[in-house]
């Protein structure tokens, strides 16, 4: 039974190699970027716990199990409400939200799984369609071991037949 679906997943994937190949690349890329994000000091953002804090002069004042907290801010403005991300069990390890740092972040490790996950897919399914057009005869077989064409064939011995037959 796993030799059958082994071979019927190998003819899936038969012709295809470079985009499988391509597609298993991205795709440890993706897995590779994981790792990396759950290394960074950004995890804080998927992980950390929400808090609301303050903003006054570029340092933002939070609370967190009524400890007070401060981490530096993006600008010298002040906002009576800025959202802060920590780490529950270190709540002075703590970052202030940002939408194009979730973004980029996001993106950074969806792209790759997303384009490996595409290629992966658009190879078998380029080859069904291959083996459907050749079966209804819209074209004909082609490839190593099919031989020459045939309109090459038909030009290429009237050519030499005008020569004489060399």
């Amino acid at each position: 039974m796993a030799g059958k679906l082994r071979g019927h997943m190998r003819s899936w994937f038969d012709g295809s190699g470079l985009l499988v190949g391509w597609g298993t690349v991205l795709l440890c890329v993706g897995v590779l970027t994981v790792l990396l994000e759950l290394q960074s000091a950004d995890v804080i953002l998927w992980t950390g716990a929400r808090v609301v804090g303050t903003e006054q002069g570029g340092i933002i004042s939070y609370r967190w199990h009524g400890e007070a907290y401060s981490i530096n801010g993006q600008g010298f403005g002040s906002s009576p409400a800025v959202t802060v991300y920590l780490d529950p069990a270190n709540p002075s390890n703590a970052m202030p939200d940002s939408t194009v740092g979730r973004v980029l972040d996001g993106s950074i490790i969806v792209l790759p799984f997303l384009a490996g996950l595409a290629l992966v897919v658009f190879g078998p399914l380029r080859n069904l369609r291959e083996r459907r057009r050749i079966a209804r005869g819209v074209v004909r077989p082609s490839g190593f071991g099919m031989g020459l064409d045939d309109d090459y064939l038909t030009r290429r011995l009237a050519e030499l037949r005008r020569r004489g037959g060399r």
